[in-house]
């Protein structure tokens, strides 16, 4: 009888520690349902980035949806908006998990949100898409999270390389206008160093804040310093500012700059003929580009009356988070669970988007990005940006 006691207890005490874990094979998934968490800013300052992009991933589930699903089973996303606040972020990914029960978080915001969700990520296994590019996101390696597009270093690093391989330039005066945060600074000092590999030292370097209304001070010292190639480390607001102020004083350089979150046909619609010598690089498509993927993408913009979208590339970008996310579930199959999930994920190779993403490859020990981008130039007359390369990565130095 003590035996049997015994026993009982022990079977007892199984069953009590069985019940406290929390249970991720059935979490968020029923025999026709899948629940997704998406956290991404929707009110503040910078929700005119966070719409465009949640859109996009929203509506491309939606198409999946209207396709009828995937394994039988139709997507649902709970949205959570986080103000672009790492706190906000936080709590709304535990009330994700604790009350909505959803299987994973799509994204958990830009790279303050997702760092302090880090822990988070990991405890409840949630494969994620970081809407940023930081290396912390895959060097060293973090087993749930799928970083997404070239980093800033990566970015610039090739725009460096367009000056003196593509434009043949051998001694060109470079400049870079900078916002002296985290992204801006880390972006600068990728161009300095790149420039520096090719044996030339920067002219010079200036800081424009994101709120900034008028350039003038940056335009005039790079004007002073005869300056034929303006590097911006901006997001888009400033951008448009620094080119349209370079218009004003009748400064033309051979060409300006950016990066993705610059390359947007707004910039062109907003400057009109001051963005005639534009080049800017992104990891995604462009709105007017004749790819499969990209023509999917305006189809579904279409279908869901996405008729007020200002900055296309971020629904794009949205499209192909999503389009990846979904792959992912297909590969899965009924048996979708965390694990299963990051597992799916874990065996695209060289998985095309149609043109909306370069190819993409992720396995069990590397979830880095390709690093790759094109480059896409102002076309003033259709207001709208235009591929003048295929993708491309850094070139290798010796």
């Amino acid at each position: 009888m003590k035996r049997r006691g015994m026993w009982m207890g022990l079977l007892v005490f199984s069953l009590v520690c069985l019940l406290a874990i929390p249970c991720l094979a059935q979490r968020g998934v029923t025999k026709d349902t899948i629940k997704l968490g998406l956290i991404l800013v929707k009110t503040g300052p910078v929700a005119a980035l966070g719409l465009p992009n949640g859109n996009g991933m929203v509506d491309y589930l939606q198409y999946l949806n209207d396709q009828g699903g995937v394994a039988g089973r139709k997507i649902e996303v709970i949205w959570e908006d986080d103000s672009f606040e790492a706190p906000k972020s936080v709590a709304a990914l535990k009330k994700l998990i604790s009350r909505d029960n959803v299987l994973t978080v799509i994204t958990t915001g830009g790279s303050q949100q997702t760092m302090a969700n880090l822990e988070n990520i990991n405890q409840y296994k949630l494969p994620n898409i970081p809407n940023a590019l930081m290396k912390e996101f895959y060097d060293p390696f973090q087993p749930y999270i799928f970083a997404m597009g070239a980093t800033y270093e990566a970015q610039y690093e090739t725009i460096v390389d367009y000056i003196f391989n593509d434009l043949k330039e051998k001694n060109p005066r470079i400049g870079v206008v900078y916002e002296k945060k985290e992204y801006g600074i880390k972006s600068m000092e990728a161009v300095r160093k790149r420039a520096k590999a090719y044996g030339v030292d920067l002219v010079s370097e200036l800081v424009l804040p994101t709120g900034a209304v008028d350039a003038s001070s940056q335009v005039l010292g790079f004007m002073n310093d005869k300056v034929d190639y303006v590097v911006t480390c901006l997001l888009l607001p400033p951008t448009i500012t620094f080119v349209k102020t370079a218009e004003k004083y009748n400064y033309w350089p051979k060409h300006i700059f950016g990066f993705n979150w610059a390359t947007d046909d707004m910039l062109v619609k907003a400057c009109g003929g001051a963005a005639k010598n534009y080049i800017g690089v992104n990891f995604v498509g462009a709105w007017g580009d004749d790819s499969p993927g990209i023509k999917l993408a305006r189809e579904i913009a279409q279908k869901y009356n996405r008729t007020d979208i200002s900055l296309t590339s971020l629904y794009i970008n949205g499209v192909g988070v999503s389009w990846l996310f979904g792959e992912a579930f297909k590969r899965a199959g009924k048996d979708l669970t965390p694990d299963s999930l990051k597992a799916a994920l874990e065996t695209l190779r060289e998985y095309s988007t149609g043109g909306v993403f370069p190819p993409v490859t992720y396995t069990s020990k590397s979830h880095a990005p390709g690093e790759m981008v094109k480059f896409f130039k102002a076309d003033v007359a259709n207001k709208r940006l235009v591929a003048i390369t295929d993708w491309r990565k850094p070139k290798e130095m010796k």
